[in-house]
């Protein structure tokens, strides 16, 4: 197969991984509810799947060198689709806590994807096509929630939408056969060279430690604060959004399906529309705009929480989106612009565990928050390191300012 199809059918795996993952993202916090979870039981699972995804994403990545991206594909694939059809048949707590805990371990699709591209594609053109895979994929999240939010009002519904999950994966491993059986860098499957295991696991865990530290934090505190804070910010609303409509606004599944397709169709445009408000920016420093961003996500944060309806609650979506995805693209301007070509993987890196730490630290939080006092609340919980960004933010730009001024 020519690298082209080869990078197409990346593109369709990428869509589906995601597809499938829309279909049960909107539903599953409340099915947990409906079971007679708490709100700490459904923010500690979804926690613990966060910090599992840590913990193996490097023993798959290593897997995948040392074997070939082909063959781990295929395996999670299978996996994945066994996990899900058994999740929609059980109504135990305990299970559903077992079963998202191999999720964590073998759901990495997306990974695994990225890494058949580096393989395949030239430096210069990985970019490129990084980009046109996650616009694919974010088109999955859009389709996902809609047909979950569908098929969760029939009977069974949960049953039926992770039924259909496990076909897609399924589908998925079908796709996963058509890759080729070993590309640029791959090892041969009988390679005695780097046994997989627990060594290869801690030799990676000790190099990403080494890459961390090495990193110096004189210089870089103040970017990866902010990124800590931004993934704390956002993540207090994803990861707390599909229970907060429902019973905040006493919303359907279905249409907590529709507004989550709807949020992710607000990211997709944000996306597309950020150079052209970023233009308005062009003659401010990043600082500035780090800011700037924060302050419209603590003051949306702080409207959606005020909102006497939920007209007015949609209304101030547009903007929640919009200065997220513009923080993401300013926090890497401001960590590139600060250190050298040769340090940029080590620091792309340690920002991704940065916002993995996030990602794993709030559900539990805000679940606990959310029993004490009530689900409302976790929006006033997302102002605080909002609020705590903008003054980071000032700080470090006064900081800058001064430097500057001295040389």
């Amino acid at each position: 197969m020519g690298t082209t199809k080869t990078i197409n059918l990346i593109y369709m795996i990428s869509f589906l991984d995601l597809f499938a993952v829309g279909l049960t993202f909107p539903l599953f916090g409340n099915y947990l509810r409906d079971l007679g979870a708490s709100h700490t039981t459904v923010g500690l699972i979804s926690s613990a799947y966060s910090a599992i995804q840590v913990l193996s994403g490097p023993l798959i990545g290593s897997w995948s060198d040392i074997r070939d991206r082909r063959t781990v594909l295929k395996w999670t694939l299978l996996m994945c689709a066994a996990c899900y059809d058994l999740l929609g048949t059980t109504n135990s707590i305990v299970f559903i806590l077992l079963l998202r805990f191999v999720l964590g371990v073998v759901k990495h699709t997306q990974s695994i994807c990225k890494a058949v591209i580096t393989d395949l594609v030239s430096p210069e053109e990985q970019n490129d096509i990084f980009g046109k895979s996650a616009s694919v994929a974010s088109l999955g999240f859009i389709v996902g929630p809609f047909v979950g939010g569908n098929l969760s009002e029939l009977n069974h519904g949960f049953t039926y939408v992770c039924m259909l999950t496990g076909l897609l994966f399924i589908i998925n491993y079908v796709c996963a056969c058509y890759l080729p059986e070993n590309t640029k860098g791959s090892t041969p499957p009988n390679s005695t060279n780097n046994p997989i295991g627990w060594q290869t696991v801690t030799s990676e865990f000790k190099k990403s430690v080494n890459e961390i530290v090495s990193i110096d934090w004189k210089v870089h505190w103040d970017t990866f604060l902010l990124k800590f804070l931004l993934g704390l910010t956002i993540t207090v609303y994803f990861s707390n959004q599909a229970i907060y409509l429902r019973e905040t606004f006493q919303m359907s599944q279905k249409h907590v399906g529709y507004m989550i397709s709807l949020f992710s169709t607000i990211g997709m445009i944000s996306g597309l529309c950020l150079k052209k408000v970023d233009s308005f920016l062009k003659n401010v420093d990043v600082y500035t705009k780090m800011g700037v961003w924060f302050g419209v996500l603590a003051l949306c944060f702080i409207a959606m929480y005020l909102s006497p309806n939920f007209i007015v609650f949609m209304f101030f979506l547009a903007p929640l989106s919009l200065a997220a995805t513009a923080m993401r693209v300013a926090s890497m301007e401001l960590m590139f612009k600060k250190t050298e070509a040769l340090h940029r993987g080590s620091l792309s890196g340690a920002s991704n565990s940065v916002m993995s730490v996030a990602r794993f630290m709030t559900p539990l939080f805000t679940g606990i928050s959310s029993d004490i006092f009530s689900e409302k609340s976790v929006m006033l919980i997302a102002v605080v390191p909002a609020s705590i960004g903008v003054f980071v933010s000032l700080y470090t730009k006064r900081k800058y300012d001064s430097t500057v001024k001295n040389t």
